[in-house]
Order: C-alpha cells, then structure tokens, then sequence
C-alpha cells in the first residue's frame, strides 16, 4: 500500500479570513517567511502543480481570482542610443529642408519696395530672369554707388541668403535691411536702387 504524503494545509483564519499555510506543524502567511529550502522548493512544486491542476495560470486571471502577469517593461535605452536616436532626427529634418523648394524673394525686406508691375514690358522680363532679385538690384546699386564721389572706396553690395531673402553688405558687416545701416546716405542710395529696379 502506497503511503500519501501530506504537503501543507491551507486555512483561513478569523477574524479576516486571511489565507495561511501549514508544513510541519508551522504556520506561514508568505513564502518568503520559509528558512528551509529544501521545504520551500517542495512547496512552490506543489503550488506550481496546483496550478496546473487549474488549467494554465491565465485560467486563474481569467476567473477574476489571480492578478495578470506584468508584462516586462522595455530595456532602457542608452545614452549612446538616444544620441543616435536624436542626431538621425535632426538629419531628417535637415535633409527635409534641403529638398523644400526655396521660399520666394520677398522685397519687403528693404524697407517695403514696390514690387515689379505685372504690366511690365515683355522685353524686359528675360533679363531679370536671368539673375536672382538680389544680383539685379545689386548691379542698380553699384552705378549709384559710382556717381557719389565719397562712397568711391567703400564697400556696398547686396547678395541672397540661404533662405532667398536679401542680406545688405556695408564694409564687410551685414544688414538685414536698409534701416539697420547707421548711414543715412548709404540707405537713401538702396533705398533709390529698389524703386528704380521696381520701375
């Protein structure tokens, strides 16, 4: 004849009715409080069979009497890997940004100058394709610039920046627009050179 083996006892006790289990004569409320391996190891086999004797662990979830399993939170990513992540973002943008078609020259940037008349003459139309807004204004300026005796050695010019709007070089420092420039006269001389461009 087989001899059964008792593995624990599970109680609840009063008042609360708090689940405790008995092995050995010793009353436990957590595994953890078990300082014999060898009985704690029996008892998580047990415990891990009367789990199969419920079907599957997901059987208990799904009967509202066991909590789910946490789902394992995603490793933390790196310093290294967020630079990269952060660098490949910025390239993106930029690579975007080289492909976006250029925004339009705005003349608004020299003080509100007249924009070119849509009636202009047909002939006329070719030669201010051929150069940027900027070029055409800036050769304007430059016969201006020569018929003032005084600004003979200075150094006037206007020229397109990265984004399609116009820069104003004075003696190597550059303006945003006319009324930046400290010297009047040099203002009055762009200033001439747009409206006559927009003629």
């Amino acid at each position: 004849m087989h001899r059964e083996l008792e593995v624990m006892q599970v109680l609840r006790v009063p008042p609360l009715g708090k689940l405790v289990v008995e092995v050995g004569g010793k009353r436990y409320e957590n595994l953890s409080e078990m300082s014999d391996e060898k009985a704690k190891r029996v008892m998580m086999a047990a415990i891990g069979e009367l789990i199969g004797f419920a079907g599957n662990y997901q059987a208990l979830v799904e009967a509202g009497v066991a909590p789910p399993l946490a789902v394992p939170a995603p490793p933390e990513k790196s310093i290294e890997q967020r630079q990269a992540e952060f660098l490949a973002k910025l390239e993106a943008e930029r690579d975007a940004l080289k492909q976006a078609p250029p925004p339009k020259p705005k003349l608004a940037v020299l003080g509100g100058a007249p924009p070119l008349p849509t009636d202009a003459a047909p002939e006329e139309a070719p030669a201010k394709e051929e150069a940027s807004v900027a070029e055409q204004i800036d050769a304007i300026l430059q016969k201006h610039v020569a018929a003032v005796p005084e600004m003979a050695q200075r150094s006037i010019r206007l020229a397109e920046d990265s984004a399609g709007g116009i820069l104003i070089e004075v003696d190597g420092k550059r303006y945003q627009k006319p009324g930046d420039i400290p010297e009047t006269q040099i203002q009055a001389l762009i200033k001439s050179a747009v409206k006559e461009w927009g003629a």
